[in-house]
């Protein structure tokens, strides 16, 4: 069983909104998803994993209420249909894929089932200026004075996760794999929590949070 928060980051059970299981069954897990309070269920998917990527099949996500909010079918790690619904059962959202066909089919609705104009299913975080200017940046804020309790050359590896909110800004920096040297990890986290603004992610025509992991490779030479 794994405990995670609002922004499914993992988490203690006492900080927790969300808990899953996981039950394997051949190249598949399938996981079962609940709210902490009241222990309704969240969701039901099939994953490659335990860390909830790489979903294979149809994935139901439920309402507090038991109305079905989204049921996604996929396929070869494509979506290939999305039914996207409001709280009081009404369709938002029909995405399809048709057969030999690269661009999908998106109607969206609003609750009085009104079709909405330029609806965006969903649209990935990034950087501005794209992934090269965000190389650059953290290229560039990288700190050149770095030392570490150690004698000779050293390469040190950091992971860290982060939280891109509705408006752009990055919060929640925190290490998931440290370096092994403070001095690393804490350089790290300061360039994550310094980073300008991105371009927030959208999903069923709404700006949601998005989930980032950032890996860092320093390499620091002996002065002496």
């Amino acid at each position: 069983m794994k405990y995670y928060d609002a922004n499914w980051m993992a988490t203690t059970r006492e900080k927790a909104r969300y808990y899953a299981e996981f039950v394997n069954e051949g190249d598949n897990y399938l996981c079962t998803s609940h709210w902490i309070a009241g222990n309704a269920v969240r969701g039901r998917t099939n994953y490659q994993d335990t860390i909830m990527q790489n979903p294979r099949g149809t994935q139901v996500l439920y309402f507090k209420n038991g109305h079905v909010e989204d049921s996604t079918l996929y396929e070869n790690g494509k979506v290939k249909f999305v039914y996207h619904y409001y709280p009081n059962n009404k369709l938002g959202l029909h995405y399809y894929l048709p057969d030999n066909q690269k661009e999908p089919v998106i109607e969206g609705y609003d609750e009085d089932g009104k079709k909405i104009k330029n609806y965006v299913f969903e649209r990935e975080v990034i950087f501005k200026g794209g992934d090269k200017a965000w190389q650059s940046y953290l290229q560039n804020n990288v700190s050149k004075d770095i030392e570490v309790k150690e004698k000779g050359d050293i390469t040190a590896q950091v992971q860290l996760e982060f939280i891109v909110d509705e408006d752009g800004n990055v919060s929640r920096a925190k290490i998931l794999k440290s370096s092994g040297y403070k001095e690393i990890d804490k350089d790290a986290l300061r360039i994550i929590s310094e980073s300008p603004v991105w371009n927030n992610a959208i999903q069923f025509n709404r700006p949601v949070k998005a989930y980032r992991v950032q890996p860092f490779t320093y390499t620091i030479k002996d002065k002496k």
